[in-house]
């Protein structure tokens, strides 16, 4: 295996790994809400969204200092930060101030890998290569929410909720030291000042995409939070049936990876290609309402194929055009910072509308629809002002620093 190829899978492997302490929480939710009566739908979307504050804070803060580091040291302490506190949240979770505050300070961990991956394989791969690696990166936190849910869930379901934390710490411990072991040395190139970093950062295109992340955050994390509490609560389970969610959830983001796969082979231009999938999502929410049982959990499966093409589109396939102006992880920390603002959101936007349809999820779906399509339109704006008459893809543009 060569250099670029064994950077690119150290890479991909520890952001898929990240995800066993970013979404353990929606698995272990059942599980506390069974077992602690002073917790409810309100107090877990408080925690949820106090991870995401602090994972959009960090965001904005990692993806301007990542910058000037090694990207691989970045990705490193925050994978073993993010296993120290999901290690104390196994003894403490049960204890809502213990767990709203272990999860913010999770979520500040979480914050440093996303941008500095995106960074270091833009560092690593030539400049015809960036967009289709940057298209394959997306794929890793798809799988690694797959892998982390179902092996979550069943840790759960057979250890209780305990079980859902300390699992999650030994994977991300284990590659968070690994990396650091093994890590290559990367060029670091003379840092522009920081005035006109942000400067560059703050264009239009990429507050518009920051925008529009924002938006869909709410249907991605909307679905990655609340769907197992859905079918836990659809199907009447308990929590030594956690197992049967986390098989039917694990499907979802897979079959984004499915998607995301396709996204990456059709011969359309990517801004176009992006508004198609967020139509057909949208078109996944509108039918989600009408059916029920093995029926409804193909129509989530479906939703998934076409969420993800778009997320990795905005998450990393934009932000790597701009790697001549020396802002892939400076972009991607800003874009990435402001969908967590809706990720932040949609943890106190959910539990008031099921809880204003007496229980029903009907307006929690019609609502991702409508994002869905507003998403498209935005989307649409940034490629008309922006890019269209660009004679030259962003994409190939070659690294002239």
């Amino acid at each position: 295996m060569n250099k670029k190829n064994a950077a690119f899978l150290n890479i991909w492997t520890s952001y898929a790994t990240y995800y066993f302490g970013k979404v353990n929480l929606s698995i272990v939710v059942p599980a506390l809400l069974a077992t602690y009566k002073n917790l409810n739908l309100y107090s877990i979307g408080m925690v949820s969204s106090g991870f995401f504050f602090a994972y959009a804070l960090g965001q904005f803060l990692h993806g301007q200092i990542s910058e000037r580091h090694n990207p691989f040291i970045y990705i490193s302490i925050g994978l073993i930060g993010s296993a120290i506190m999901n290690l104390i949240l196994g003894f403490y979770g049960g204890f809502f101030i213990m767990l709203l505050l272990g999860e913010v300070m999770d979520g500040l961990f979480q914050s440093m890998g996303w941008s500095s991956c995106v960074r270091a394989n833009a560092l690593m791969q030539k400049a015809e290569d960036r967009g289709r690696s940057s298209t394959i990166l997306g794929t890793s936190y798809q799988v690694g929410n797959s892998v982390a849910w179902l092996i979550s869930a069943f840790a759960v379901g057979a250890w209780g909720w305990r079980a859902g934390f300390w699992v999650a710490s030994a994977f991300l411990l284990v590659r968070g030291i690994l990396l650091l072991l093994i890590r290559p040395e990367v060029e670091i190139s003379a840092p522009k000042r920081m005035k006109i970093q942000m400067k560059n950062t703050l264009s239009f295109p990429i507050v518009l995409s920051g925008i529009s992340l924002c938006l869909l955050n709410m249907v991605r994390y909307g679905v990655i939070t609340w769907i197992p509490l859905y079918l836990f609560k659809a199907e009447n389970l308990t929590v030594s049936q956690m197992g049967d969610v986390g098989l039917k959830v694990f499907l979802i983001p897979i079959a984004g990876v499915a998607g995301t796969l396709v996204y990456n082979k059709v011969k359309i231009n990517r801004d176009v290609l992006t508004i198609i999938f967020l139509i057909f999502l949208a078109l996944s929410f509108l039918a989600l309402p009408f059916t029920q049982g093995l029926l409804s959990i193909a129509v989530l499966i479906i939703g998934g194929f076409f969420l993800y093409g778009p997320h990795v589109f905005l998450v990393a396939t934009f932000p790597s055009r701009f790697v001549d102006k020396q802002v892939v992880a400076a972009s991607t920390g800003f874009i990435d910072g402001m969908g967590y603002i809706g990720t932040v959101l949609i943890g106190i936007i959910v539990p008031f509308l099921v809880t204003s349809a007496k229980g029903g999820w009907e307006n929690v779906f019609l609502f991702w629809s409508i994002l869905s399509v507003i998403i498209a339109i935005l989307v649409a704006v940034t490629y008309v002002t922006s890019f269209k008459d660009k004679t030259v893809d962003f994409l190939e543009i070659p690294n002239n620093k």
